[in-house]
């Protein structure tokens, strides 16, 4: 605050959020530092009803104590600027919503004198953006555990609920969804009311919304353009948290402008992307459907949008629709059958969207409008679309799952399609005509089961760039030559009857990736060389390829090849050696002998597999004509199932190998020089039955898969004190691994590094040979649950985690040593409530015991969830935890669980000190670790400050117009660091800046989930 310069700073944030209340807290923390103050509430308001004139006079009266201020015009800022340029004053702007608002009543910096210091609060951060502020503080939701404590102060004057109204008290926090409005709104009207008051407000508040809430949200509404009240409807009624490529192309398609009204909606504080998901607040979601309601309340057939599964049966079975109806998005859970009329689309003469899924209607309807434009109906029962169904409008059309036979007969015109997919439409016999559907890009057909043609049009349609037709099995005609000058994409895979691969045009340039896995090939067209973009190529299972064409190794952009599993192709040609683009090479189980290349090949690979490779072959890297040294940039080594009896010591040599699978193998010990894979994350060395020892191992390694090596009898010390990390384990079946106290000493001291600050991610689990649990689990169990007493205000600021061990044991042994185990998984289960997400991993199926210790971050689990983990004790301050184990390969003897708590760093310096040295891990003292491990200089991450009961008191509803919210702690040490600070550039909200940038960038729909 010492500051000479002049700042000017912005609070962003949604209606209800707690912007004024932050201001006003600032404004009584810092106003006695200023020789004049001035707090503006509902900027908008008032201008509205007063204009800005009066909002001038306000200003200069406020900050010259003077009430005979007489300004003549509102353009009249050169005497605010003259007033007050040499006073330092104290200002607030509280929900300013225009732009001249701004430039009228506080300029430029030069209007204000030295050490002036002003805040905007709005909810459009394009204002403080246009203006040029200092900081922009984008102010947000309160957590779960902030939200719950809240209510509970307003609902029951305490911060934890009685048991009787504890799941009534997280379905209300649920609900507010963080917004402090809505909680000290609900929170006050539940005072001292009984149980069944409760349950029937919570009930009411499902169909009809607090009014008090949603006029208070609905001012950002008003105030959006037509076209961006439409998109707000849309992704309030049907899209919210779908993902941002989806949201864009289906409002592209509606014929929106995506890019600029979503980024308005972001601006405006309506909308966000978390990550590549949109996100609208579950009450902004609530009123938005409430307008729509409203448009119709009694009729939902003249409504412009249907979601609700009644309404929609209700108007499609009476026939009730009308021309108000512009789209129907109807997503059962579970399959329905319904019987609607046939007719009952012939009156939406505007509807654009209609998507349908998992409804089995028993006839076909005899009617589309033609005015759609979106038509995605999973299981559509015709056998074609109807006759009379022939849209200009059309973009994109899916019918997954469906009935369809033929899509229509003959040819048919579409002229804006741009989309067709009916993967298992397992009725389909052919594909349509599309001669006039002319900008068709996308023709997906996976999995129709029938298909045995496709129609010429497509060959040569000039538009196509994805054509799949994976796993097509009675797919036998293709046209003789594929001339799709446009194609990127081609999917053949799992078209099993499919002999002959037509011929590539030399128009086809464009081709990027070829999937012909498992089809009957015995060779690939000379013509392939045509595909001169081509950079993925995949034959992985083609039985009967024998060969490769010439032409295929004159091409330059080739980065991925996958020739696994092709089991009668026995060499790769020298000319190899001249592609020197690729970076991925799989020949796992095929028959190739012998690969001569150049090292300037090699040089470029960075995932190599030779998984299953040669298997008659003792040494099958032999098969490689050139050193480890020329694998430079290596990352990905796979030589799993080679019978490799050794492992060559210049191993060492792959210095960017980050994961290296040696699986399956004979080898008795790895070379000593692999600890200098310094980068080395992953090691694989499940089924290596004649591994006997492991050696000293790189020091980033954080994981180690060895199922089931059954004569591994040492391994070196894995403990590493100077670390942030530590290796996670499973070594299920390594029978001869007796004394396992050296690996629970590990999983003990990562306990300890996490109780003492550091990171990890959100837990850590090992799976070793065993039969006890070790004490520290003090609470264990042979039956389904255990009582446990913890002092609760430990609970948040202390609580760091739970630690779980399951001693299992499996009913048969595994025979297959491809297997990789099975899978065992729980759910932790408190108080009669199973606790979100379940946990799982695999463990070898050996008839020995095992303990699978589990570590558990809070960040594991849900902000609801762990109010049910750590709230709901009974009366004597008892909670009861279980656990519900699901292992059908597996028995579970007994388990234990700790709920770890920062203070039990004492225990478990006493734990690991009684334990002794032993053969499999040498661990130095534990002074000496004690002492590296606490001089570390690192900072926690991810820790947030709680609230204490303290940050609320006092606090009372603000008036008419501002957000009832609380500020936390935190939004109030914020804004004035971003105050005290010297004049800068503006310095724009991260997330908002990365939406936006994120949104700018936005491109089609990703089709990598249907390709291979």
């Amino acid at each position: 605050m010492e500051s000479n310069d002049v700042r000017i700073i912005g609070i962003w944030g949604t209606g209800g959020m707690g912007k004024t209340t932050l201001a006003r807290v600032v404004y009584g923390m810092i106003s006695n530092q200023f020789e004049a103050c001035c707090f503006i509430a509902n900027v908008r308001e008032v201008f509205e009803k007063c204009g800005l004139l009066w909002l001038q006079q306000t200003l200069l009266n406020e900050l010259l104590m003077h009430n005979d201020m007489n300004i003549q015009g509102v353009d009249c800022g050169v005497l605010i600027k003259n007033r007050l340029r040499h006073k330092k004053i104290f200002l607030i702007l509280d929900d300013v919503n225009e732009l001249d608002q701004l430039n009228k009543l506080v300029g430029g910096h030069d209007w204000f004198g030295p050490g002036c210091r002003i805040i905007i609060t709005t909810r459009d951060v394009h204002l403080l953006t246009t203006r040029k502020v200092d900081g922009i503080y984008e102010i947000e939701g309160l957590n779960y555990d902030e939200a719950f404590q809240l209510f509970n102060l307003k609902a029951f004057g305490k911060e934890h609920p009685t048991k009787d109204y504890l799941e009534l008290s997280q379905a209300f926090v649920h609900y507010a969804s963080g917004l402090p409005l809505a909680i000290e709104v609900l929170g006050s009207f539940l005072f001292k009311r009984r149980t069944d008051e409760w349950q029937s407000a919570l009930d009411r508040l499902q169909k009809f919304p607090e009014r008090k809430i949603l006029n208070v949200l609905q001012i950002s509404y008003d105030r959006l353009q037509e076209t961006e009240k439409e998109i707000f409807l849309d992704i309030a009624c049907f899209f919210n948290h779908m993902s941002q490529d989806s949201i864009k192309e289906i409002v592209d398609h509606l014929e929106l402008l995506p890019k600029i009204e979503l980024r308005v909606l972001i601006e405006k504080s309506l909308i966000k992307f978390h990550g590549k998901e949109l996100w609208m607040h579950d009450l902004l979601q609530q009123m938005g459907r409430d307008i729509v309601r409203h448009e119709c309340s009694k009729d939902p057939g003249k409504r412009s949008r249907l979601w609700v599964y009644k309404d929609i049966d209700d108007v499609l079975t009476k026939n009730m629709g009308t021309e108000a109806v512009q789209s129907i998005v109807l997503e059962l859970s579970e399959p329905k059958k319904v019987y609607w009329d046939r007719e009952a689309f012939s009156k939406m003469k505007c509807l654009k969207l209609l998507q349908i899924h998992r409804v089995q209607l028993m006839h076909d309807p005899k009617h589309l409008p033609n005015s759609l434009r979106f038509l995605d109906w999973s299981e559509y029962p015709s056998k074609s679309l109807p006759s009379s169904f022939q849209s200009n409008e059309l973009v994109k059309l899916r019918l997954n799952c469906s009935n369809i036979e033929r899509l229509w007969k003959g040819t048919k015109s579409f002229e804006r399609l741009k989309f067709i997919e009916l993967n298992k439409s397992l009725k389909l016999i052919e594909t349509p005509d599309i001669t006039e559907v002319p900008v068709l890009e996308k023709l997906i057909l996976e999995d129709c089961v029938k298909l045995c043609e496709i129609h010429p049009s497509v060959g040569v349609h000039e538009r196509l760039t994805l054509l799949n037709l994976k796993g097509c099995k009675s797919l036998k005609i293709l046209p003789n030559r594929f001339e799709m000058k446009s194609l990127d994409i081609l999917i053949l895979s799992g078209c099993l009857k499919l002999k002959r691969i037509p011929e590539f045009a030399k128009n086809m340039g464009r081709v990027s990736r070829l999937y012909l896995d498992g089809i009957a090939i015995t060779k690939l067209p000379t013509s392939i060389g045509n595909l001169t973009s081509l950079a993925s190529l995949s034959v992985r299972d083609c039985k009967n390829l024998m060969s490769l064409p010439l032409t295929l190794f004159n091409m330059k952009s080739l980065v991925n090849i996958n020739f696994s599993g092709c089991s009668k192709l026995c060499k790769l040609l020298e000319n190899l050696g001249t592609i020197e683009s690729v970076e991925e090479l799989d020949v796992g189980g095929s028959a190739i002998r012998m690969m001569r290349s150049s090292n300037a090949f090699f040089k470029t690979l960075k995932k190599l597999a030779f998984g299953g490779f040669n298997l008659r072959s003792p040494d099958p890297m032999g098969s490689l004509s050139t050193s480890p040294l020329g694998l430079c940039s290596l990352i990905d080594l796979d030589i799993s199932y080679c019978n490799l009896n050794a492992i060559p010591n210049d191993i060492c040599c792959l210095f960017s190998l980050k994961h290296l699978d040696l699986s399956g193998n004979n080898f008795g010990c790895l070379p000593e020089s692999i600890a200098q894979l310094s980068i080395l994350k992953s090691l694989s060395i499940k089924n290596c039955t004649s591994l006997l020892s492991l050696p000293k191992l790189p020091l980033n390694i954080d994981c180690i898969w060895g199922f089931g090596c059954t004569s591994l009898e040492t391994i070196p010390n894995l403990l590493k004190p100077n670390s942030l990390c530590e290796a996670e384990l499973w070594l299920s079946g390594c029978s001869k691994l007796v004394d396992n106290q050296g690996f629970i000493d590990m999983f003990l001291a990562v306990i300890k590094k996490i109780i003492q600050g550091h990171s990890f991610a959100n837990r850590y689990e090992m799976v070793i040979p065993g039969s006890e649990i070790p004490e520290w689990f003090c609470h264990q169990s042979m039956g389904a649950e255990v009582n446990i007493k913890e002092p609760s205000h430990l609970c948040y600021d202390e609580w760091v985690g739970i630690a779980v061990c399951v001693v299992i044991c499996s009913h048969n042994q595994m025979v297959d040593p491809f297997l990789f185990g099975s899978q065992i998984s729980f759910e932790l289960i408190a108080n009669g409530e199973y606790i979100y997400p379940p946990v799982g991993t695999r463990v070898a199926k050996v008839s020995s015991d095992h303990l699978w210790l589990l570590y558990l971050f809070p960040e594991f689990f849900g902000e609801e969830d762990l109010i049910k983990l750590l709230w709901g004790c009974d009366e004597n301050g008892f909670s009861k935890i279980g656990i519900d184990i699901r292992a059908r390969d597996f028995e579970v003897k007994k388990w234990g669980l700790r709920m770890v708590y920062k203070k039990d760093i004492e225990d478990l310096n006493q734990t690991m000190a009684q334990s002794n040295n032993n053969n499999i891990i040498p661990y130095k003292s534990l002074d000496v670790f004690h002492h590296n491990f606490v001089n570390l200089a690192v900072v926690a991450k991810g820790s947030k400050a709680k609230r204490s009961r303290d940050d609320y008191d006092g606090i009372t509803p603000s008036g008419e117009g501002s957000s009832n919210d609380i500020p936390h702690p935190k939004r109030i040490e914020r804004v004035p660091e971003f105050m005290a600070l010297g004049n800068s550039d503006c310095e724009e909200s991260s997330e908002y800046m990365e939406c936006c940038e994120e949104l700018s960038d936005c491109q089609e729909p990703s089709v990598s989930d249907r390709e291979g």
